[in-house]
């Protein structure tokens, strides 16, 4: 009996399942498993159910993202991209609390630029997922964000009451001087996690190139010194010369 199988890449493939359990993606190398008739049954009546207006589309991605399964992350993703807002807000936290499968498509699509920060922090906070915030520090911690993007975020973690949200506001801080503003913002409201989360750190106050600077001046001045004491010496000798002759 065939059966079709989606890989969160977009690869669709239509497998007799009394022939293959399981294969490599042709699009990006993951392996596949083909899934029961159970799981296939189930996942025709949730697509069926986003065919009924607003209500059942909510309703489905709230099945869909529940299952946490790699073949439910396909119809999360349509779901993401239904323009329903509640229907969206369900499918991206969804996709989020779903390690692997779900974190790699909304890792990709952020890279990518198809989904802002704004709009992920805003789904997270309207579903009132507390996890998220773990979710944006990996992708800080990873490097994945842009300094805009950062910027998007900074908010949203400084209301997650997150030990680990505060320690990557101050790695940020402190890399981006620039962003001192939201930044800094963000952290005065975590202060009931530290008594120095509003505190600006050291290297943050350090402007690139003043050091360098300031360190040439020194023996600038500390030559002039001596010229200026050289000159004196030998104004003193020319005048007792001069008395002696």
């Amino acid at each position: 009996m065939s059966v079709y199988v989606e890989c969160i890449c977009g690869k669709k493939y239509e497998i007799d399942r009394t022939q293959v359990e399981q294969f490599d993606c042709t699009g990006c190398g993951r392996n596949l498993t083909v899934p029961s008739e159970q799981l296939v049954q189930k996942l025709a009546a949730i697509r069926a159910r986003m065919k009924e207006g607003e209500p059942g589309m909510r309703d489905a991605m709230t099945q869909a993202a529940g299952m946490r399964n790699f073949h439910a992350v396909a119809v999360l993703k349509e779901g993401a991209a239904s323009g329903m807002r509640e229907s969206v807000n369900i499918a991206l936290a969804g996709m989020v609390d779903f390690p692997g499968p779900g974190r790699d498509v909304v890792t990709e699509w952020v890279s990518s630029g198809a989904l802002s920060m704004s709009r992920l922090v805003s789904a997270m906070r309207e579903q009132k997922y507390e996890p998220g915030a773990d979710f944006v520090c990996e992708l800080v911690e990873k490097g994945l964000l842009k300094e805009n993007q950062i910027a998007e975020v900074a908010p949203y973690l400084g209301d997650s009451s997150s030990h680990r949200a505060l320690e990557v506001l101050r790695a940020c801080r402190r890399r981006f001087p620039n962003l001192g503003g939201p930044l800094d913002d963000a952290m005065s409201r975590m202060k009931h996690l530290s008594g120095s989360a509003g505190a600006i750190p050291e290297e943050a106050k350090r402007i690139p190139g003043r050091e360098s600077q300031a360190a040439e001046a020194v023996p600038k001045k500390g030559c002039m010194g001596l010229l200026l004491a050289l000159t004196l010496v030998f104004g003193m000798l020319a005048a007792v010369l001069w008395m002696v002759l």
